[in-house]
């Protein structure tokens, strides 16, 4: 699967994807600035491109579909279901937080997820989600971002192209694009982004800016992982 993103300036959606006729293709938001939501916007794409090929993009029934492939994927019922709070007491934000980190997706997902499979009450995932807005967590949440997947297919293949002799003049005159928009699909990480604000109809991701990630927990040198 090759992962990319969009142009800022074309950024009108989360995400969407594509079957092409050498690979499936997902186009990410570089202007999310928000790595657990976008972590759950490829799973949801993914979700597309197993279920639905031929089926009517954008329906309601589609969409909650790969919701539902993207939270089962992201967090197994059968793995989480434990560890999800059946409360709202004690040190719970402190629980939510480390499951943020160690699942990579969001407390306000992890908190849907809870509600969706029966752990948690709908009066608690209410009080909960009330508590985050008085919190300012809604578009801010804590929770430290330990390992980074990033895009790598293009961009290693250019690393390699590059050491084989060929240089990224010849590969933007050989691929007939605008060199801006060269760089920008053969990025790890989005180019020339601005943190706006950006809609979100995936389970449990309500929009957010890109605010500093910051823990709730003792803090660990970060790492990068290359999945996609």
């Amino acid at each position: 699967m090759l992962v990319v993103f969009s142009p800022p300036k074309t950024a009108t959606v989360d995400a969407y994807s594509f079957d092409s006729r050498l690979r499936p293709v997902v186009i990410l938001n570089p202007i999310k600035h928000d790595y657990y939501r976008q972590r759950f916007d490829v799973a949801h794409e993914l979700g597309h491109l197993v279920m639905h090929s031929d089926a009517e993009p954008g329906g309601q029934i589609v969409e909650d579909q790969a919701n539902r492939f993207a939270a089962e994927l992201l967090t197994p019922a059968g793995q989480i279901f434990d560890l999800l709070p059946a409360t709202m007491g004690g040190h719970v934000w402190r629980d939510l937080a480390r499951l943020k980190e160690q699942w990579g997706v969001s407390i306000q997902a992890l908190l849907y997820r809870a509600r969706r499979l029966g752990r948690l009450s709908d009066v608690s995932y209410r009080n909960a989600m009330m508590t985050i807005s008085a919190r300012g967590w809604r578009r801010d949440e804590p929770g430290l971002m330990t390992i980074i997947e990033q895009p790598s297919l293009l961009p290693r293949a250019v690393e390699l192209l590059t050491q084989a002799g060929i240089d990224e003049t010849q590969l933007i005159t050989q691929c007939r694009v605008p060199a801006d928009l060269f760089h920008t699909v053969t990025a790890r990480t989005p180019v020339s982004a601005q943190p706006d604000d950006v809609d979100s109809d995936h389970e449990g991701e309500p929009p957010r800016d890109g605010g500093q990630v910051t823990s709730l927990l003792d803090r660990r040198p970060s790492a990068r992982r290359e999945t996609q």
